[in-house]
């Protein structure tokens, strides 16, 4: 009861004045609560009111990081999430999981919710090869994210709000009921504004640090968040120990309204090569480097009727890349070279070479993956295959035409050979 009537006074009463959201600008008098995603696969099943643009609701999810990287597009209304987080579970690996998940939209000003925010949260594990997530429970999410506002300073209620979204999504139910969370604004001086970091590519739970015009803030939050007057200012940090940041220096500008800015987070190249021995007696060194991680023990350069070089590697992040050298010497001259990720033709691979080595540069996409470079010799000359072709289907087509002089019409296996689709293995 409490909390209808505090919505009612919000439908009469006028915005707030100093923290505008900072993502949709819609302002409608009887909003409806979305009921799932555009692409039909996620259900709403989470929903913020009273002061709750996307970047309170984020920094307000104490123990959640920021997984933008690992996370694949999403829209509502034909728009993108304005975050996406995660919460592995203990000891799980972040974005491997198994793990909670949940991408928040910024719905705007509204007078019967306020500043509101939508969510679609589920629960996750990962299945190898090739590495995709799978949805188990959509509740499990609602539940941990609700016990998470539960110890919110900024929570003021938690109800249930029924959106009659039930049904099977990605094949797991969801029971219809979404989680009504209220948060209360945070404190701030009057004509200032909210100046918001916002991290991506941490480890979950990794503690970083924004320093603005001079004061400098941490934290352990996918958010460092300042309150500011109109003006510019300056910002800068120091990455983590293991991580380099982009931009990790610049200017923001306060006008009117919040201002933000992204930071990425990416670990550094690492190059490091590794002996392989393909036979008894010899050994080849093979040379990686990348930000994608290669796990050496897998490493295996095996020579049957080629020799196909292959590796598993780990990228937790949409921007992973790989370079591996191969010596010529362990391949056999004038070699092709194919590159499968789980068995199937990578579209970004591209391929160098010079009298000593071959070099393959690879995207590595999000996951876990098996990667083969195999090397192929050249074929004999396709000429000779023709010739032979020429000769077999000449005297077989004398044959037919005289044993069917009276028949006019081609042979099947010379007018095959006519038309220009002949090979010397049809049937």
């Amino acid at each position: 009861m409490r909390l209808w009537l505090f919505l009612l006074l919000l439908a009469f009463g006028p915005p707030p004045a100093s923290y505008p959201a900072l993502g949709l600008a819609q302002v409608s008098a009887s909003p409806s609560v979305p009921l799932q995603t555009d692409d039909g696969l996620d259900p709403i099943t989470l929903i913020w009111t009273g002061y709750a643009p996307t970047w309170w609701v984020a920094a307000n999810l104490y123990g959640w990081s920021d997984t933008a990287y690992c996370s694949s597009a999403k829209t509502v209304n034909g728009e993108a999430y304005n975050y996406t987080l995660e919460q592995p579970d203990s000891g799980a690996t972040s974005c491997l999981g198994p793990r909670d998940h949940v991408r928040i939209w910024d719905m705007g000003y509204s007078p019967v919710y306020g500043w509101w925010s939508i969510g679609a949260a589920h629960h996750e594990h990962t299945v190898c090869f090739p590495c995709h997530h799978v949805v188990d429970s959509w509740e499990r999410a609602e539940s941990d994210v609700r016990f998470t506002f539960s110890h919110g300073l900024s929570t003021i209620s938690i109800s249930n709000f029924t959106l009659g979204n039930v049904g099977n999504y990605q094949g797991v139910y969801n029971d219809g009921n979404a989680t009504l969370i209220e948060l209360k604004s945070p404190p701030h001086p009057a004509h200032e504004y909210p100046v918001v970091f916002n991290e991506n590519g941490l480890t979950n739970g990794t503690a970083w640090s924004i320093t603005l015009d001079g004061i400098t803030m941490s934290s352990q939050q996918p958010d460092v968040i300042f309150s500011k007057p109109n003006g510019t200012y300056s910002f800068s940090l120091v990455p983590p120990s293991g991580y380099s940041a982009t931009p990790s220096s610049g200017t923001i500008v306060v006008k009117g309204v919040g201002a933000t800015e992204m930071i990425l987070f990416r670990v550094p190249w690492t190059t490091s090569s590794t002996t392989i021995h393909p036979t008894p007696g010899t050994s080849v060194s093979i040379g990686i480097s990348g930000n994608a991680t290669v796990l050496a023990k897998t490493i295996r350069l095996t020579v049957v009727d080629r020799p196909v070089l292959s590796f598993n590697v780990t990228e937790i992040g949409t921007r992973g890349v790989l370079n591996v050298t191969v010596p010529r010497s362990a391949t056999p001259p004038q070699s092709s070279v194919t590159v499968l990720v789980d068995g199937v033709p990578s579209g970004t691979a591209t391929l160098q070479q010079d009298a000593s080595n071959y070099y393959v540069f690879l995207v590595v996409p999000y996951g876990i993956h098996l990667v083969e470079l195999q090397f192929t010799a050249p074929q004999p000359p396709y000429s000779l295959y023709i010739a032979i072709g020429v000769l077999s289907v000449g005297v077989i087509g004398l044959l037919f035409l005289f044993r069917n002089r009276k028949n006019r019409t081609l042979p099947r296996k010379l007018a095959d050979f006519d038309s220009g689709t002949f090979s010397p293995n049809s049937p």
